[in-house]
């Protein structure tokens, strides 16, 4: 083979190569979109909240207790199967946050700028204070303190709930 020739079969493979580099990030691209938008989400008006839904007991439990922050657009769900008026309480919790409650496709509740406890606070001795709707929910949205005010959202707003939310956990 000539070093012309070597030239040649250098530059096509070359340029299969960024070809291929190409098509596998345009693929790639697709593919977390399609992940990103069919990540469990709350709508309320046209804010979407991308969410984290707590499904075990023990997800409920520690709820967003432990973390350090919270991004404006996220929120942890927490779906019941009956509506009723269930207690949360801000053991654990290093931020303020402020919890929607909703029935069906209706905000019914709002419970606003709760406040974290002191981190040494031990929340089994402590007497924490519990939040509950003032009606019935069978959803119950965890947001950045705030959120609720500075969106302007209310009493009846309308809500549209991905399916993935609803879904019962896995036995």
């Amino acid at each position: 083979m000539c070093a012309a020739s070597g030239c040649a079969e250098v530059a096509r493979c070359r340029i299969r190569s960024a070809l291929l580099a190409l098509a596998l990030g345009a693929l790639a691209c697709a593919c977390g979109q399609s992940a990103a938008s069919s990540a469990p989400t709350i709508k309320i008006r046209s804010d979407v909240v991308r969410v984290e839904v707590a499904r075990t007991p023990e997800e409920r439990a520690r709820g967003l207790g432990g973390r350090k922050s919270l991004a404006p657009d996220a929120g942890m769900a927490f779906a019941f199967e009956e509506p009723g008026r269930p207690a949360f309480w801000m053991a654990g919790m290093y931020f303020d946050i402020d919890i929607v409650w909703i029935r069906g496709e209706r905000v019914v509740d709002f419970s606003e700028r709760l406040l974290h406890p002191p981190p040494e606070l031990d929340p089994l001795t402590a007497g924490l204070p519990q939040y509950r709707p003032r009606e019935p929910a069978d959803l119950a949205l965890e947001v950045p303190a705030g959120t609720v005010h500075a969106r302007g959202w209310e009493r009846g707003d309308l809500v549209e709930v991905s399916a993935s939310v609803r879904t019962p956990s896995p036995p």
